[in-house]
């Protein structure tokens, strides 16, 4: 009865051994057919889009745009000038209050003639007697009784003493310290009283129309400006002032390698003073370039700036481009084509020649892609 009962069991194996066998024989020919119904370069070309770096991408097309370079700048007075004492000798005036306009030739102060006058005065009666004295000796020569020789020692004293009334006359002149040009008193530096030698400071006079504004500027930039080229002075209360460049530096600040610029600005009510804080703004030639966000910009292994493009093939390209301003859209660059594919995110993640699945911003598309 065991022995059976094992063989019913046995032959029950054998017979879902056997089924299962079919099946996967069946499952297994299945495959053979669904295979040979499919295109294998379809599948493989499958395999490989779902293999590619997917990134966004859009397209940029050149515009016109005007640099403006914006950079800090103060105003400095035109002329700056300590005026000075010529002669020795107590200053017996003081003509000119601090913070007056003075006029030039206008006194400022005056040093005492002491015996100066009398020199002149001397000097004046010597140039007299010594012309009268040489229109004698011309007279003689006419009559043959004068030589030569006294006719030229005559010539001489007259020069002389008209040389030494010049010199008292000038030394009358340089008793009073005057302004040198039109401008404002800022200081005075003596007081009626005061002992003053050659050379001692009298006043200090600054002229403030037209009025300069300086600023320093980089190396990349002082190449872009010429002289005359306009520009506008923005000063701290937000005015502006219409100026243009008179002056360009030639050598750089040894500490901050910049460059100095200076413009001119009219300055008739004398609104503006020396020192004020400002911004000098100068408008640049228009050149072709395109506007990009500007987290699209790359630095490469040498430290240029780059930005990745996309050929027809979708293959990654990395674009030099330099940078031109920036507004609150973005920045401007130049050296690309005039219509470039761009990718915009994923542009870190792809290296040059890589070839990417691109997904195109829809509004690029349709206003910028070539037809």
């Amino acid at each position: 009865m065991w022995l059976a009962l094992e063989a019913l069991m046995m032959s029950r194996n054998i017979r879902i051994a056997m089924l299962m066998a079919t099946v996967v024989v069946l499952w297994m020919v299945s495959g053979l057919w669904v295979s040979s119904d499919n295109d294998p370069a379809a599948e493989q070309d499958e395999s490989k889009a779902v293999n590619l770096t997917q990134v966004q991408a859009g397209w940029y097309v050149e515009k016109t745009y005007r640099p403006v370079l914006e950079v800090q700048a103060a105003t400095v007075a035109h002329r700056d000038v300590v005026v000075k004492a010529q002669l020795a000798g107590n200053i017996v005036a003081v003509l000119a209050d601090r913070g007056a306009f003075v006029r030039s030739g206008e006194t400022i102060c005056e040093v005492d003639t002491e015996d100066r006058s009398s020199i002149h005065r001397s000097a004046q009666a010597a140039v007299s007697r010594a012309e009268i004295e040489h229109r004698g000796v011309l007279s003689l020569d006419k009559s043959g009784f004068q030589s030569d020789l006294a006719i030229a020692r005559s010539s001489a004293e007259l020069e002389a003493a008209r040389a030494q009334l010049a010199g008292a006359r000038e030394a009358l002149d340089n008793l009073r310290v005057v302004a040198p040009f039109d401008g404002i008193l800022e200081e005075h530096f003596v007081e009626p009283g005061d002992y003053v030698s050659p050379g001692a400071p009298c006043g200090r006079v600054v002229e403030l129309d037209p009025m300069r504004v300086k600023a320093h500027v980089s190396e990349a930039n002082i190449h872009a400006l010429t002289l005359g080229q306009r520009a506008k002075f923005v000063d701290s209360h937000g005015r502006q002032h219409l100026a243009s460049i008179t002056y360009l530096g030639r050598t750089s600040d040894p500490t901050l390698r910049t460059y100095r610029v200076e413009v001119e600005i009219s300055n008739p009510n004398l609104a503006l003073r020396s020192g004020m804080s400002g911004s000098l703004v100068i408008d640049g030639s228009e050149v072709s370039a395109q506007l990009i966000p500007g987290a699209m910009l790359l630095l490469d292994d040498a430290g240029a700036t780059v930005v990745k493009t996309l050929s027809e093939q979708n293959r990654v390209a990395s674009k030099v481009v330099d940078i031109m301003g920036q507004s609150d859209k973005g920045i401007w660059v130049r050296g690309l084509p005039s219509r470039i594919a761009l990718i915009t995110v994923g542009q870190n993640y792809v290296v040059e020649g890589e070839h990417v699945a691109p997904r195109f911003d829809a509004e690029s598309t349709s206003r910028l892609q070539p037809r």
